[in-house]
């Protein structure tokens, strides 16, 4: 007797997600391959049955992220001017809530630093991935320009409030970033 109807996908999708986790949580080299199955309850062996490396992995991980998950979750959700959907991305990945807790953010912000060391495949999805957020930050505006800054911001404010031990200034941090990118998409 074989496994269910979609067995495979589902558990190809367990290991995508603890894979997001761990790296969010403990960066690419800091989340071995056997940290990764562990976290999705399998065994090692049973990598090599959906992925053929971890680069493969990765590339798949960096596929979707938090913003692009929640502003299909808030279109979902009936929320449809792109303006307030900016603002709530902006609210939430620029806070204490995003600092905090980097397994449930995004992985610009806990991977960037190592992706210099990347494989070419994983360093062109990521490349993807900022351009199609900065652009969506951008809105309706001419250049994408506005938005690249913005993400830029956003990405290091949350990596250099997480890296000081100051909470006041790591607040004060974010709360001066928040402010000055909304000015720059104009959504305050």
């Amino acid at each position: 007797m074989g496994y269910p109807q979609g067995h495979k996908q589902k558990t190809r999708e367990r290991i995508v997600l603890a894979a997001r986790k761990l790296w969010k949580r403990d960066g690419y080299d800091g989340a071995s391959v056997d940290n990764v199955m562990a976290e999705a309850g399998l065994t090692r062996g049973g990598f090599y049955a959906h992925f053929k490396s971890k680069d493969d992995l990765l590339v798949e991980a960096l596929s979707e992220t938090l913003a692009i998950e929640t502003i299909n979750r808030l279109k979902e959700e009936g929320i449809n001017d792109e303006k307030a959907m900016r603002q709530m991305i902006v609210d939430f990945y620029i806070s204490k809530t995003h600092r905090d807790h980097p397994d449930q953010g995004c992985p610009l912000t806990a991977l960037t630093q190592e992706a210099a060391r990347f494989g070419s495949r994983p360093r062109k999805v990521l490349a993807c991935l900022v351009d199609r957020f900065s652009r969506w930050l951008a809105g309706g505006q001419s250049s994408r320009q506005n938005g690249l800054t913005a993400l830029s911001l956003m990405v290091g404010a949350v990596t250099l409030a997480r890296a000081i031990e100051d909470e006041s200034l790591s607040d004060e941090i974010l709360e001066a970033s928040k402010q000055e990118v909304k000015r720059i998409l104009q959504i305050e």
